[in-house]
């Protein structure tokens, strides 16, 4: 394995799909396609994510431990559904998603939402 990489994504286009049953379309940037999963230590995939306004992606659960998603509001608002629970989602708020959790999050606002994901195994303590 390396001991360090640099990915540039000027030319990596974004993907364009449903997501978990949710409406509207959903794109999404794979920011580490270059990095052959043997090379990934925790992390699994960071994404850069476009949601349009009116579009979501629909209500899902994560798999039981160790996985953990993290989403980053770059710009945008919406409602990010954890639990169960709404709450409003803006640029600066970030939301975790653990194992055994559920979570949505639906475009409110009148421009897209522009997120960093983070989808990884977390750091065993020891």
């Amino acid at each position: 394995m390396e001991k360090t990489k640099f990915i540039a994504h000027k030319d990596h286009e974004l993907c364009e799909t449903p997501c978990h049953g949710g409406e509207g379309l959903w794109y999404f940037r794979d920011m580490m396609w270059a990095v052959d999963r043997k090379d990934r230590l925790f992390i699994k995939y960071i994404h850069s994510d476009i949601i349009p306004p009116g579009s979501s992606f629909g209500y899902h659960q994560h798999d039981a431990p160790p996985e953990e998603e993290w989403y980053i509001c770059i710009s945008g608002h919406g409602v990010m559904t954890l639990d169960g629970k709404d709450y409003d989602m803006g640029p600066g708020d970030i939301s975790v998603c653990y194992g055994n959790g559920f979570h949505a999050l639906k475009n409110t606002g009148n421009e897209d939402i522009r997120l960093l994901v983070i989808y990884a195994s977390p750091i065993k303590q020891g």
